[in-house]
């Protein structure tokens, strides 16, 4: 499986030289400064990123990869955070990282953050590896989005994960389309094969989806989502029904609205809410939460999302949430400076509030500082 995985990201590396091919990325300097949430102590982490994104068009071809290096340094490593859950994200199916070198405050990998190839044409599209597959109508919650869940409290939120997956689509009339994603894991209660059509009606998007998740050999969840134009602004909602076979079903749902001023700032508000959550904080569930299974811990939040351009070259963002269950808050407003062509300098705060029990009181605030290049 290995050489399989490997071979797959050296084609992605190495398109054809008779294939039309596009080159971008960026480089990144991330620096946060913040607390243990164990014993307090202050610990920094800065993490240097290149990123080399590759296009490659050849007729129906296509193929695409997203290539990181990346150093993490700082006193992070020294922590009890470090010790107990480590510094990696979850595994993804296909083993397309390596860490190069490790230090007692340092570590160098490389890794694909995308690599998939595919054909593309004027009815469908079919693609197998790493993909963002995009499901659901919300900003900060998609409960219908079982294959990469977003995590609204991320620290780079601009960073979406995707999912080790062959997907396909294909038009059906003018405004309708039907999809179908197959994401393997090791063995089979942990694949999933999910379809899902979508259509448009009066202005209205709208789908259904259903299929098999992972969890057990019998699991599986039916949904949809709806969004269309509200008093010029777009309202959204999402409702799906998981039946994992191994514990009690339950429901996921979301609700939102968006709205763009003429001054040119954008504000979402949304209310989420997971069956499968817990009330009682001592119930919390982290386990699923480290491992990026779901968004949160929790039953009820509601959340919000503003951004304005306060000159041609400064954005000013900030995003909110509230955990309903136990009235924890975290707060992120961020700053951000086009300082030279495709240069972008960002300041930001996380702010958490609450009991020290409580999903968001518990963790300690933290500044973070960014530069970041794109080419």
């Amino acid at each position: 499986m290995k050489s399989a995985q490997a071979s797959l990201l050296s084609l992605l590396l190495a398109a054809p030289a008779t294939a039309g091919i596009k080159a971008g990325g960026y480089v990144k300097d991330f620096w946060q400064y913040s607390h243990s949430a164990f014993d307090a102590r202050a610990y920094n982490l800065n993490i240097a990123r290149a990123r080399l994104t590759l296009d490659a068009e050849k007729y129906v071809l296509r193929a695409h990869v997203d290539f990181d290096q990346q150093v993490a340094a700082g006193s992070f490593f020294r922590t009890m955070e470090f010790r107990q859950f480590g510094y990696s994200p979850p595994k993804p199916w296909l083993d397309m990282e390596h860490t190069v070198s490790t230090g007692t405050t340092n570590g160098y990998g490389v890794g694909a953050y995308r690599a998939w190839v595919g054909v593309e044409g004027e009815r469908g599209v079919l693609r197998a590896g790493r993909q963002r597959i995009a499901w659901g109508s919300g900003k900060l919650w998609n409960p219908t989005d079982v294959l990469n869940p977003y995590d609204p409290t991320s620290v780079e939120r601009d960073e979406r994960h995707g999912v080790d997956a062959l997907y396909a689509r294909v038009g059906v009339g003018s405004l309708a389309q039907a999809e179908l994603a197959w994401a393997p894991g090791g063995v089979w209660a942990q694949h999933a094969l999910l379809a899902r059509g979508r259509a448009n009606w009066e202005g209205w998007d709208a789908s259904l989806l259903g299929g098999k998740i992972p969890g057990s050999t019998a699991s599986f969840v039916l949904g949809g989502d709806l969004a269309g134009a509200v008093f010029d602004g777009t309202a959204h909602g999402e409702l799906a029904w998981f039946n994992p076979a191994n514990r009690t079903p339950y429901w996921k749902a979301g609700l939102g609205y968006d709205y763009s001023f003429v001054s040119g700032a954008a504000i979402a508000v949304e209310a989420y809410h997971a069956g499968n959550g817990a009330a009682d904080p001592l119930r919390y569930n982290y386990a699923a939460l480290r491992a990026g299974l779901e968004p949160g811990v929790a039953k009820d939040y509601a959340g919000a999302t503003f951004s304005k351009d306060l000159h041609t070259l400064v954005k000013f963002e900030c995003a909110a949430i509230v955990n309903l269950d136990d009235g924890s808050t975290l707060s992120y407003p961020s700053l951000a400076w086009n300082a030279l062509p495709d240069l972008w300098l960002t300041v930001a705060w996380r702010r958490f509030g609450g009991d020290k029990i409580s999903e968001y009181g518990r963790l300690p605030n933290s500044t973070l500082l960014s530069a970041q290049y794109w080419f």
